[in-house]
């Protein structure tokens, strides 16, 4: 998914009893420069809620100036589950329905080449996590996740638009992108449902712990740190018992552990890898290597997983 300079940009913003966090968010973005297409609202169902009337109020300013003819507004509530209407994210089906939902307006956005804004201010906290981790799973570089400080006399106000001098901030919320954690999890936004995405995190995550640990074990140890790191890894034994079971002296095996954990920390690029931590590094491989079977089961899953999502 690339974005097409030419599509514009898009809000979508989660929305709870409160209007202005979401005309807010938009004026401050307009502010910015952002060619704010359309807004979508993703919220609950309940006619008679005040979220409705937040709803209600928020179309109303779309019909006003300084929206008015610019800025499409579609609100999408969340799908009804068992035949009614979702009135509340409060049970484990509600909230497998809900982060659904939002994945899938976020994956609509970003296959249509748009720039997404994406604001967790409204509703419930569960609909904020669910879009930290829909960016995480979904968002290029020039895609932001927005949350909306106000205070003061415009919180207190109830006003749809921030006047000069209220205490009023778009706040950039960081999130990891999983496509730039490794070139591997490239094509997770191909997947139309965020459950399959998780799982197929978990298992490249756990393919490239193997993989890494495979290339550190036979590409920058010798035989001789093999030796000494294995019972390490293996069996916990001290820096005496290594030396008693492989007949070596303490100095050896400090010296062999020592070179180890340099190598590991360049291999890793970390600042330093204690035992503990080459231990960690490690043990996939070891699990693995233990069950040749298991491990080529992973990786094919693994693998296959990648290419049909290419």
């Amino acid at each position: 998914m690339s974005i097409n300079p030419r599509s514009g940009s898009i809000l979508i913003a989660t929305l709870g009893s409160e209007p202005q966090v979401v005309t807010a968010t938009l004026d401050l973005l307009l502010k910015q420069g952002e060619l704010i297409q359309e807004t979508w609202l993703i919220h609950t169902s309940h006619p008679a809620s005040l979220l409705q009337q937040a709803v209600a109020t928020v179309q109303t300013a779309f019909d006003l100036p300084p929206y008015q003819g610019q800025i499409r507004l579609r609100p999408l509530p969340l799908p009804a589950l068992n035949g009614q209407p979702l009135e509340d994210v409060a049970t484990p089906e509600a909230t497998q329905a809900a982060y659904r939902f939002l994945y899938q307006q976020v994956r609509r956005a970003k296959l249509a080449g748009l720039r997404v804004h994406l604001s967790i201010s409204g509703g419930r906290k569960l609909l904020a996590l669910f879009g930290m981790s829909c960016a995480q799973l979904l968002f290029e570089d020039a895609d932001q996740l927005w949350y909306l400080y106000s205070g003061g006399d415009f919180l207190s106000s109830k006003r749809l638009h921030p006047a000069p001098g209220d205490d009023v901030h778009l706040i950039s919320v960081p999130f990891v992108h999983w496509s730039r954690v490794s070139p591997i999890w490239t094509g997770l936004g191909e997947i139309d449902d965020p459950f399959t995405a998780a799982e197929r995190i978990q298992r490249l995550q756990i393919i490239e712990r193997l993989e890494e640990a495979r290339s550190f074990w036979l590409g920058a140890l010798t035989a001789g740190e093999q030796r000494v790191v294995e019972l390490l890894v293996r069996q916990g034994l001290s820096d005496a018992e290594i030396a008693a079971r492989l007949s070596l002296s303490a100095r050896t095996v400090e010296q062999h552990l020592r070179s180890a954990y340099a190598k590991a920390a360049a291999h890793w690029d970390l600042a330093n890898v204690s035992r503990t931590h080459l231990a960690t590094l490690l043990n996939v491989y070891f699990l693995m290597s233990t069950s040749p079977a298991s491990a080529n089961t992973l990786k094919n899953k693994g693998l296959s997983g990648c290419q049909e999502s290419n």
